[in-house]
């Protein structure tokens, strides 16, 4: 196969443009892929069915502490709220006013922004154990921060400010720590059923949730995915796999409904006694109630454009 001698000159940065682009994508993608693997609903369902967020996810200096991350949120009613969320739970939610949505939002364009190459090298015979970070918001926003720095980092300045609203709204003790360990300290608190045996029927309850929820991003993408295809060439072939697919994600709506319907009632007696166990029952229903009330919005949304599909093959048939 030959080339001309333009394209061949215009390889190379070509390449280069693309290998950047590439980087970029791997690092948003991996940024995307632990908030979601610590708890978050992923970012581009939350974005599809209209929802407006902000992240962010410390991790400490081992990598070993279940410590939650911060999910601030506009709602479609203007209220503005934060909580915290981790694998399994979310915790309350706290109304925020505007001036302290202001507060953090305004050290959003520094946080996200690519962030500028360092001169320092360091010493491949030392290990040093830092802390580092996770940030995302709607619609596709991701960054992250990583090793041992002074603080002065935008994205890591982002994220303490964030905990440290949290803190406030949270009410958690004061401490001469720095934000970090204190955020730490303050929710990562090990959140278990008292009951031994309840514990084991809960803990297996959470595995079947997680099961059946894991699919749900692949089953949405497909559907949309299958729909994009049938609106660019509307065959009745891609029409009918278009539908199928959507059908499929109606069905993983549904049995996840279920799980939350059906699967409480062993747990009743705790929930009535109160105490501890009693929160992470409520919470853990709560939050996965939220879960599919917000895929169902996703959920119609899908079934609008397969209605807009099906009548242009309609009316193109006439």
């Amino acid at each position: 196969m030959r080339f001309s001698r333009q394209i061949l000159a215009a390889l190379p940065a070509a390449l280069l443009l693309s290998s950047a682009a590439l980087a970029q994508s791997s690092e948003e993608g991996f940024v995307h892929q632990r908030m979601a693997a610590s708890g978050f609903i992923p970012l581009d369902e939350m974005t599809f069915g209209g929802r407006d967020v902000r992240r962010v996810l410390p991790v400490d200096p081992y990598g070993m502490l279940p410590i939650p991350g911060i999910e601030l949120e506009r709602h479609a009613d203007g209220r503005l709220t934060l909580r915290a969320q981790y694998r399994g739970w979310s915790g309350q939610a706290y109304d925020l006013s505007a001036g302290e949505w202001e507060q953090v939002s305004g050290l959003e364009t520094a946080a996200y922004a690519p962030p500028a190459k360092s001169s320092a090298r360091s010493n491949p015979n030392v290990v040093v154990h830092c802390w580092s970070g996770f940030l995302e918001a709607s619609p596709d926003k991701a960054a992250s921060w990583w090793g041992c720095n002074d603080g002065t980092r935008p994205a890591q300045v982002y994220t303490e400010a964030v905990l440290t609203l949290a803190m406030r709204k949270m009410d958690c003790d004061p401490s001469d720590k720095e934000t970090l360990w204190r955020f730490s300290e303050c929710l990562a608190r090990t959140r278990k059923i008292d009951d031994p045996a309840l514990a084991a029927n809960f803990t297996e309850l959470q595995s079947r949730w997680e099961k059946q929820r894991e699919p749900g991003s692949d089953i949405l993408a497909r559907a949309r995915l299958a729909l994009r295809a049938a609106q660019s060439n509307r065959t009745d072939s891609l029409v009918a796999t278009a539908r199928d697919a959507v059908f499929a994600f109606g069905r993983q709506q549904e049995a996840l409904r279920t799980i939350i319907q059906t699967s409480f009632s062993p747990f009743r007696a705790a929930e009535e006694r109160g105490g501890g166990s009693a929160v992470i029952l409520a919470e853990t229903r709560r939050a996965w109630l939220e879960d599919v009330n917000a895929q169902d919005r996703n959920y119609i949304g899908l079934l609008e454009e397969l209605a807009r599909v099906q009548a242009v093959g309609s009316n193109s048939q006439r």
